[in-house]
């Protein structure tokens, strides 16, 4: 057979089976073709089959075309109602089926457009009553199924003509004829809508069936509501199953007795209510039978609440600390709750957030909440915060004695306790390594013991020291009784008895008596005041160590409860010429002791005018006046008024006069000139004691430069005193005087002699108003500022000179700087003084000087509202908020909450002075923070807040190093001194200043922001070189010791960090100098001196005195006395001489620290070659 025969056989064999005869068309290309189809002539051949003929039921009928060895078929066309076919009719697709008596036509052509001659084929049906359709069904019904499946169409056309075919979709569209027909069994993988129908052999169709398979091969999911876990009670668990876009749950089934649930299991209906600890193990099935995975949960019924604990736990500490709580419970702890009162905590108590701050003695309870809501037990810890030393003394105390003594060291404190006492006997300096005392010790020899005590929380007390001598001693003590007997009481009494043995063994013991008789050692020993209530003879007498016993002494006391009588001589009344008065006392008991008086109307008391003889009236005046007698009763103030005519006053002349007078020594008179204003301190030729005098309000006056407490001088006197020179200093005309007479209270009051100047340019005029009693208002215009010792100034704006007017640099506004600080005077206060007006002219700079020296000088005091002037962080959890003016501590809430800073929480505040201290959380090193005032805070004067002022950064808290003075070359040419500082301790050196004692407000250097560690050597070098090349680095090393190496930088040390400071050296001199931290606290310091003739620096003891009183040098005084230049031993004596330091000019001589071990005291350093930038020693 040849193959295109064989071809033609499997077309036919496709068609008989109701195949497509498409398989078989074009679109099934010829598997022989006419390998030259533009030279195809013949047409295709085309036959139906089957062949025309008698049928008894419906036949499909197929047309073939077949262009053997041609260009192949493109088309065939028919007819069905015996017309003849063209290209317009119906085009051949697919086998059609005839049921009735049909010719068919058709023809087909190629593709090279051949065109056979129609043919026809009639169809005849012998049998044409079936009129039924067939049934068709399927053999798998519609439903869910987990597992692909196989349907089978089956077709039944009963007696009928028999079934045709059967269509089906099983996209759920409706089928025609022209759907897919069925041949075979189905396979369904997936969900599927199968429709479906039948045509029997007389063409009658069935109407369409239809079957939906689910197929679902995912397993449904389940789940418990609440999971499992802690619980605190019956629980009801609610089991859920979700078979998202599946079959659909069908059923869930569970074991509550740890058992593996299956579909046999308990069926899940209704939420499960557990009341004992559950093992719940559960599983879901969908309709398609698909089963879930098998869940559990473990469902722990807890009604134990969790343990708590504090770290650290209770105890005694020396510094604040912060606590940590931590919760233990199997469940988890979600909160833990506390109280710092001792209160019982509640759950409205503070929640525990992070560690708490502890700052002082506190009682913290606490107690955490489980997850399963149980309380857990309430927790206590008490902390002791004892920052406070004990204190350590020795009975007997030090002193001479003439035989062996039993000393015992007492040691007390109230914070923690004592733990211990040590002490040395040798004069060395005890510490915890010292001989440990354990009881009385016997002194038998002259010994220096010192000693000090520790507590239990670890603070050690200062050193003690007793000096103990031995002597023969046969001078017995001294007793006298702390109150006079001829003075008489009017009060029930105490009277203390006082022994001293000067150079003895010391007071053993006194002994005394109250009914006249004799005492003996036998009497009464004396252990407190004694009582007395009448009049009484005490008798008394004192022994000392070495058995010396004093002469019997006396002491009569009476009591007097009547007061004096006084009168004036003349009384008051009208006299034509100035009148003498005279106060007379008389009192019958106990004697008049003084009369005190007033002579410009006030109300006399204690602190008014001494009556001390007669004075004169030169002027109408109120004498007012009272007496009190030895016993101390006072009478009733009396009252005597006396009308003069005043006499004319040249004192006004006479000072005129004294001022137009070239420096020159003199003798002149001035008669009756009022004390303005009383100076009674003064240090130097700056600024002297002396007073003021004026007659007139138009003035002129005159400083004297006499002290007022010798003469006994107070503003008000009348004075008549004769000017022995005259000389002008700074500017300034000052007297001396040789004679003064003085009338108490006599003179001009005040208030007549106040001119008010603050409409006039008062500098401008100074030569006019210079000395003459002022008052004048102004506004504080700038910071305070040194002027002189103990003052402070600042400028001073008035309607006479008001700001960038030509003499506004040159009016100051001068004060005692403890009454500026007592009176809180800050720029923006709105002052009026009243003062004699001071002059102080130098280098050429002339100012003038509205004076304060004590507070009653200022009224109408007005300053605006605080303002922050700064933030520093103390510690981890410690801020520091400085303002400008003094904070009412009643206006800060001590929750903290007025003080806002993003980032931290702020737990607590308090005030002190200008500072307000805040408690906060964990502040991160170096971190910006802002901090943010509430306008509730107040001034002490109850000013609110500035509100331009109200906010501050700061950085986080860097812990700060520990620094030491180690080395000082202060002779280097154009003051570019330097100074060596070791590292004790490791830490930040932000703020750091070195600061000299001359000038404490500008420090010689304040140091960057570097980390350096414990055993680093930092050189600060004073007034750097900025204009040559390669001598001084540009800035201070930050980065490491060889930021800026000596190899560029000729002065550096790269063995050592090398910081600048500011543009001044140490000038050669007595001085001390000190390193503190950024915090204000000197960490060391020194107290040198230059041995050189002449006057020494007069400002050097204090600065010395200062030191000693902060610690920081040793001894703590001169023999029990400040020191001074001439104490024993001196202020020179206990000093560091480093004369020989500025011998050599350079860095080649330096003074140096030459013991390891710090004493503070002279004997440390020593001026030897330099080793700058090298540890030292």
């Amino acid at each position: 057979m040849s193959p295109r025969t064989s071809w033609l056989l499997r077309c036919a064999l496709a068609l008989l089976t109701a195949q497509w005869v498409s398989a078989c068309g074009k679109s099934d290309p010829d598997p022989h073709p006419n390998p030259q189809p533009g030279k195809d002539t013949t047409a295709p051949v085309t036959r139906a089959t089957p062949a025309g003929g008698n049928f008894t039921r419906a036949v499909p009928v197929a047309l073939a075309c077949d262009d053997a060895g041609g260009s192949g078929c493109e088309a065939t066309y028919y007819t069905l109602d015996g017309s003849t076919p063209t290209t317009s009719s119906t085009r051949y697709r697919e086998p059609f089926t005839l049921t009735a008596a049909t010719t068919v036509r058709f023809f087909s052509v190629d593709a090279a457009g051949n065109s056979e001659a129609a043919k026809s084929e009639a169809y005849a049906f012998a049998n044409a009553t079936d009129t039924q359709p067939p049934t068709t069904t399927a053999s798998l019904p519609g439903g869910a199924y987990n597992s692909p499946r196989s349907v089978t169409l089956t077709c039944a056309d009963g007696g009928g003509s028999g079934c045709a075919a059967t269509h089906y979709t099983l996209d759920g569209s409706v089928p025609t004829q022209a759907s897919p027909r069925y041949s075979a069994p189905l396979t369904i993988a997936a969900t599927t809508t199968l429709r479906f129908f039948s045509v029997d052999v007389a063409g009658n169709l069935e109407g369409a069936r239809q079957e939906r398979y689910v197929l679902d091969t995912v397993a449904p999911t389940v789940s418990a509501s609440p999971a499992g876990g802690n619980h605190g009670r019956a629980v009801e668990v609610t089991l859920t199953c979700d078979d998202g876009n599946g079959s659909g749950c069908a059923s869930i089934h569970f074991t509550l007795d740890g058992s593996i649930p299956s579909a046999a299991s308990s069926t899940y209906s209704a939420p499960l209510r557990l009341v004992a600890n559950t093992r719940l193990r559960f599983l879901a099935v969908d309709r398609a039978g698909n089963a879930s995975e098998e869940q559990s949960q473990v469902y722990t019924l807890d009604r134990t609440g969790p343990g708590s604990t504090a770290t650290p736990k209770g105890g005694l500490f020396r510094m604040p600390f912060t606590v940590a709580l931590a919760c233990d419970d199997s469940s988890g702890c979600p909160a833990t709750y506390f109280t710092l009162d001792g209160a019982v905590p509640t759950r409205a108590s503070e929640r525990y957030a992070g560690p708490i701050s502890i700052r002082g003695n506190t009682t913290l309870r606490f107690f955490s909440v489980d997850s399963a809501d149980n309380d857990g037990p309430a927790v206590t810890e008490t902390y002791v915060v004892d920052m406070e030393a004990p204190t350590v003394s020795a009975d007997p105390r030090g002193g001479a004695y003439a035989s062996p003594r039993e000393v015992r060291l007492t040691c007390a404190d109230v914070g923690s306790g004592c733990a211990a006492i040590h002490y040395t006997t040798n004069g060395a300096m005890p510490g915890t390594g010292s001989t440990r005392y354990t009881g009385a010790l016997t002194v038998s020899t002259n010994t220096t013991l010192r000693f000090i005590s520790v507590d239990v929380a670890g603070n050690t007390s200062v050193v003690g020291e007793e000096r103990y001598t031995f002597s023969s001693d046969v001078t017995p003590p001294v007793t006298v009784a702390s109150l006079p007997s001829n003075t008489p009481y009017n009060v029930p009494v105490e009277v203390r008895l006082l022994c001293a043995d000067t150079g003895g063994t010391g007071c053993n013991g006194t002994f005394f008596t109250l009914d006249g008789s004799d005492p003996s050692t036998s009497s009464t020993r004396y252990t407190g005041p004694i009582p007395l209530t009448a009049s009484t003879r005490l008798r008394f007498r004192s022994v000392d160590f070495a058995g010396n016993l004093e002469a019997i002494k006396s002491e009569d006391y009476v009591i007097d409860t009547a007061p004096p009588v006084t009168r004036a001589v003349p009384q008051g009344g009208i006299f034509t010429e100035p009148v003498t008065v005279r106060l007379e006392c008389t009192d019958s008991d106990s004697g008049c002791m003084e009369t005190r008086f007033t002579t410009d109307g006030s109300t006399p008391g204690m602190t008014s005018p001494l009556y001390e003889g007669p004075f004169e009236l030169t002027r109408d005046t109120t004498v007012r006046f009272f007496s009190v007698d030895m016993a101390g009763n006072a009478e009733a103030e009396k009252v005597e008024r006396y009308d003069l005519q005043l006499y004319a006053n040249t004192a006004s002349e006479q000072i005129a006069w004294v001022r137009e007078q070239p420096d020159s020594q003199m003798d002149m008179p001035i008669d009756g000139a009022t004390v303005t204003y009383a100076k009674a301190f003064g240090s130097n030729l700056n600024d002297p004691a002396g007073f003021f005098i004026q007659a007139e309000r138009q003035g002129p006056a005159l400083f004297v430069e006499e002290n007022p407490s010798v003469l006994n001088l107070r503003a008000g006197d009348l004075v008549n005193l004769i000017v022995s020179e005259r000389r002008t200093v700074n500017g300034q005309v000052r007297v001396r005087i040789a004679r003064t007479n003085v009338t108490r209270g006599a003179g001009i009051p005040l208030a007549e002699l106040e001119q008010n100047v603050s409409a006039v340019d008062v500098h401008a005029l100074v030569k006019t108003y210079e000395s003459e009693y002022i008052s004048i208002s102004g506004r504080v215009g700038g910071d305070f500022f040194p002027a002189g010792a103990g003052f402070v100034q600042a400028p001073l704006v008035t309607a006479g000179v008001p700001e960038g007017s030509p003499s506004a640099n040159n009016l100051r506004l001068r004060v005692v700087d403890m009454v500026r600080d007592e009176l809180d005077l800050t720029q923006g206060c709105t002052v009026t003084v009243f003062s004699p007006l001071w002059r102080f002219t130098q280098s050429g700079q002339n100012t003038t000087q509205p004076s304060v020296w004590e507070e009653n000088q200022v009224s109408a005091l007005m300053c605006p509202g605080p303002r922050v002037a700064s933030a520093l962080a103390l510690e981890r959890n410690l801020v520091r908020i400085r303002f400008d003016r003094r904070i009412s501590p009643g206006s800060v809430q001590t929750n903290g909450r007025q003080f806002s800073i993003p980032g931290l929480v702020v737990t607590s505040a308090s005030v002190n002075g200008n500072d307000v201290l805040l408690v906060t959380g964990n502040q991160t090193e170096r971190q910006e923070y802002t901090v943010t005032v509430a306008n509730t805070v107040r001034d002490t004067r109850g000013s609110a807040l500035e509100p331009a002022g109200a906010s501050a950064t700061f950085k986080g808290y860097v812990r700060p190093a520990r620094l030491r003075l180690s080395e000082i070359a202060p002779a280097v040419s154009s003051g570019r001194d330097l100074v060596e500082l070791s590292v004790v301790e490791g830490g930040s050196v932000l703020g750091a200043t070195l600061v000299d004692g001359n000038n404490p407000n500008a420090p010689l250097a304040t140091l960057p922001d570097v980390t350096v560690q414990t055993g680093d050597t930092i050189v600060v070098h004073l007034n750097p070189d900025r204009f040559s090349s390669g001598v001084d680095a540009p800035q201070s090393e930050t980065q490491s010791r060889t930021e800026y190496p000596q190899a560029m930088y000729s002065s550096n040390y790269d063995t050592a960090w090398d910081f600048q400071g500011e543009a001044s050296g140490i000038s050669e001199g007595n001085r001390t100098l000190r390193i503190r931290d950024t915090f204000g606290v000197t960490q060391d310091a020194i107290a040198a001196i230059v041995i050189q003739s002449g006057t020494p620096f007069a400002g050097y003891p204090a600065q010395l005195q200062a030191l000693q009183a902060e610690g920081q040098w040793w001894p703590p005084n001169c023999g029990g006395v400040p020191c001074t230049y001439t104490s024993f031993p001196s202020a020179l004596d206990v000093s560091i001489n480093w004369t020989l330091a500025f011998s050599t000019p350079g860095k080649t001589t330096t003074l140096s620290r030459v013991l390891v071990d710090d004493s503070d005291q002279a004997t440390d350093w020593d001026v030897r070659a330099s080793t700058l930038g090298w540890p030292n020693p």
